[in-house]
């Protein structure tokens, strides 16, 4: 509930923005948290809707259906929203109109006390996606290959469904798209211009259970699926080219999958980065697997248009 009590606190009049709160086939008490929520604050401008198609960006894609505004500011239910968030963002949509899209800063709020090797591993790096964290300084940017994490995005709405929504992640349970990443990728496509805000914050909570090697190989098995998607999207070939694609993942990688049985669930830097390469690796292996056995699968990959 700390997002949307962050997102009614914004600094900014109630009466000219919307909350959509989608509850995506939740299995608790999401609905009944919500609505005591909004009679505890007397939030009025908040809406809950279901989406029974149970994926992020499926939730994602109900909440932009219904939606009034011009502008689409998009997060998740882990992060807490700057108060000045929604002030920063219509202010820089309005002075650069050529604008499609932005990002700002994602900072961690550390469930706990993170360990030592994550700390290190992280460094000074100013992206880190296996957690979704960017902070690239103090300058506002606008160019056609700047990027947003989905924590922490805007768009048009014009233009979202423009270009035919995000590539939908995980769709029960199949791996199948790329989500922001395709979203990126389909503005770049098109030279559209994004930006980056510096004063657009949010915070993304991080609880323990993603500070360990298990989640980090699991972040890398999703981007090995969406690499596959990015792969085959356009065009899918035979069953025999592939086989012969397994086959040559197979023996290319020995390697790393005995590397990641002997070192796993080890945090040092090398043995992370040969877990994670074997987890990426097994996960495309078993993404054209799907490929060839699942019909129903591969016209969801060639799929173009997700909010049509």
């Amino acid at each position: 509930m700390r997002t949307i009590k962050s997102v009614w606190e914004l600094n900014y009049p109630k009466k000219d923005y919307e909350i959509i709160v989608v509850d995506n086939a939740s299995s608790d008490k999401t609905q009944f948290a919500v609505k005591r929520l909004v009679k505890e604050k007397k939030i009025n401008n908040l809406q809950m809707i279901a989406e029974n198609s149970l994926g992020l960006h499926f939730a994602r894609h109900a909440g932009a259906k219904i939606s009034k505004g011009e502008l689409l500011i998009f997060t998740d239910d882990d992060a807490i929203v700057d108060k000045q968030l929604l002030k920063v963002y219509v202010s820089i949509f309005s002075k650069y109109k050529q604008m499609v899209a932005a990002g700002g800063p994602v900072r961690a709020h550390w469930g706990s006390t993170p360990p030592k090797w994550l700390i290190d591993y992280i460094g000074d790096n100013r992206v880190f996606h296996l957690l979704s964290l960017m902070d690239l300084g103090k300058k506002f940017k606008l160019d056609n290959k700047r990027f947003f994490f989905g924590v922490n995005m805007a768009i048009r709405r014009k233009i979202l469904f423009e270009v035919g929504g995000f590539n939908p992640e995980l769709i029960g349970d199949a791996y199948v798209g790329n989500g922001e990443s395709g979203l990126n990728q389909k503005l770049w496509q098109k030279g559209m211009l994004i930006g980056y805000i510096p004063e657009a914050v949010v915070y993304h909570h991080i609880p323990p259970e993603r500070m360990t090697a298990t989640y980090f190989k699991h972040r890398m098995a999703n981007e090995g699926a969406g690499g596959m998607y990015e792969k085959y999207h356009e065009h899918i070939p035979s069953r025999f080219w592939l086989i012969l694609e397994i086959v040559k993942l197979l023996i290319c990688s020995i390697g790393w999958f005995v590397g990641g049985l002997l070192l796993n669930n080890r945090t040092d830097r090398y043995s992370l980065v040969i877990q994670m390469e074997s987890a990426r690796i097994r996960s495309q292996i078993k993404y054209i697997f799907r490929l060839i056995k699942d019909n129903d699968f591969k016209k969801m990959v060639l799929k173009t248009n997700w909010l049509s």
